[in-house]
């Protein structure tokens, strides 16, 4: 394109591989591509560099497209740098999750229609007797699809190892298997006892929060 001060862009070639490798990195960005945001300890741009301490090289990648596509983005335009790059980094923060809801909510089936509410999610571990724990906890799923669907569900250490012996007590039935109707906001329930003598690491009791699970339905399997 013929440079000139009456054009916005000065490189339309430049301008379009900028568009592309946007393109690219929005999609690399969708949180499906992740699928396990809560255990992830360090973010650059809400993009996650590590999954469950090690390097998401995915991330990595999508965050350097992103960076490339802004500076291409500069150097290709006569004007209005500024107000564009301003645009494009709010689209960047903004529209991968945005894609990521919409396509639960309208088209995803399966594991991938289902959410999490991982906030109101909690366990209680008490000790009965001499020789006895009872784990107790309480997660909510929701089915955004119309169709049914079953599922096996159980939990995940997160990053504090301390709370190994009580994910090993609520996983004590575990893998959980469950059917969510379509459209359905299910609260599950889960009731287990557990022989002190069969843990690594007896503990008393305790209480956890916010637990993160891992789900499988028709070879998908999606951490949450």
């Amino acid at each position: 394109m013929t440079k000139g001060s009456g054009n916005i862009l000065k490189n339309k070639k430049l301008f379009y591989l900028a568009l592309f490798l946007f393109l690219v990195y929005i999609i690399m960005s969708i949180p499906f591509l992740y699928e396990s945001y809560p255990e992830a300890n360090l973010f650059l741009w809400g993009i996650p560099m590590t999954s469950w301490n090690v390097i998401n090289y995915v991330g990595i990648i999508a965050l350097t497209l992103l960076v490339v596509s802004l500076y291409l983005i500069s150097k290709s335009l006569n004007k209005y740098q500024g107000r564009i790059l301003l645009i494009a980094i709010l689209l960047s923060a903004i529209f991968p999750q945005f894609l990521a809801n919409t396509y639960q909510k309208t088209i995803a089936s399966g594991g991938y229609a289902i959410s999490y509410e991982q906030e109101l999610s909690e366990c209680e571990i008490t000790k009965t007797n001499n020789r006895t724990l009872l784990g107790e906890c309480e997660i909510i799923l929701m089915n955004h699809s119309n169709g049914e669907v079953e599922l096996s569900m159980e939990f995940i250490d997160k990053y504090n190892k301390d709370e190994h012996s009580l994910i090993e007590i609520v996983n004590n039935d575990a893998p959980y298997e469950l059917i969510l109707q379509g459209n359905e906001r299910k609260r599950l329930e889960i009731r287990t006892n557990v022989n002190i003598s069969k843990l690594e690491n007896p503990v008393n009791g305790g209480s956890m929060t916010s637990m993160n699970i891992i789900i499988k339905s028709d070879g998908v399997e999606r951490k949450l």
